[in-house]
């Protein structure tokens, strides 16, 4: 049976769906252990954000870029991504901010922005068939 590719409008709503799903996740988790006192808010979030980055991975491999090939570097790459996207996040905000515009209106531009290169980084590189490992054994 021949592997048909969902549409590029397809693969933007799962992706923002587990975007969703995920930081829901994070937002469950960051809740629960400030409301119990088990973590201050600082760690609550930090751990939180790890819960939630898993679920995003898991449900990005499984709904959005689903591939056939070896997958052993995807979550490097992801961890990759994530750790440009969230320097990304602050170089962004700093310089809208810097620039006078609205710390609110700054924050939906770079998560925007990010959302964008997130899914582009995402589908062609963390996700993508051809695994690192295979580049060196290139003839």
């Amino acid at each position: 049976m021949k592997n048909i590719s969902p549409s590029l409008v397809v693969l933007l709503i799962r992706y923002l769906g587990v975007g969703f799903i995920a930081t829901g996740v994070h937002y469950a988790v960051f809740l629960a252990l400030v409301t119990t006192a088990f973590a201050t808010p600082l760690l609550a979030s930090v751990c939180g954000g790890m819960v939630g980055a898993i679920a995003s991975f898991v449900g990005n491999r499984a709904l959005c870029f689903v591939a056939d090939g070896p997958r052993k570097f995807q979550p490097v790459r992801f961890a990759l991504v994530g750790l440009a996207t969230n320097f990304g996040n602050g170089v962004g905000m700093w310089f809208l901010i810097k620039s006078n515009l609205s710390p609110l209106i700054s924050q939906v531009l770079v998560t925007v922005t990010l959302t964008v290169f997130g899914f582009i980084a995402h589908r062609f590189w963390t996700f993508n068939h051809a695994d690192i490992a295979s580049l060196s054994r290139a003839p």
